[in-house]
């Protein structure tokens, strides 16, 4: 982006393209890091005799991939209460026409 352009662009054009910035940094930071994490188990593995580390997520979980499971989980949750209240709804109906 030309200064001109940036100059002459809206503030939600210009954040925009801040918040992608900082979204490209951040996945470049995350990938080092579990490259990292790669290395180190892949050191390791041979030495781990009572087979402790079964993946590289078993020597670190970062707090994104914990964000990430928990997230999950919720998720899970309201796909199982929205499941259980859908199979609850077509019990009583099944009831009613009896």
């Amino acid at each position: 982006m030309s200064l001109t352009e940036y100059y002459s662009s809206e503030i939600d054009v210009v954040l925009s393209i801040i918040d992608s910035f900082y979204e490209f940094e951040n996945n470049k930071e995350r990938q080092e890091w579990e490259r990292a994490r790669f290395i180190a188990y892949m050191t390791i593995k041979p030495h781990d005799i009572k087979k402790k580390f079964k993946k590289p997520s078993d020597i670190i979980r970062f707090g994104w991939e914990q964000q990430k499971i928990e997230n999950d989980i919720k998720d899970l949750k309201t796909k199982m209460e929205t499941s259980r209240r859908r199979e609850q709804s077509l019990f009583d109906k099944l009831i009613k026409k009896r």
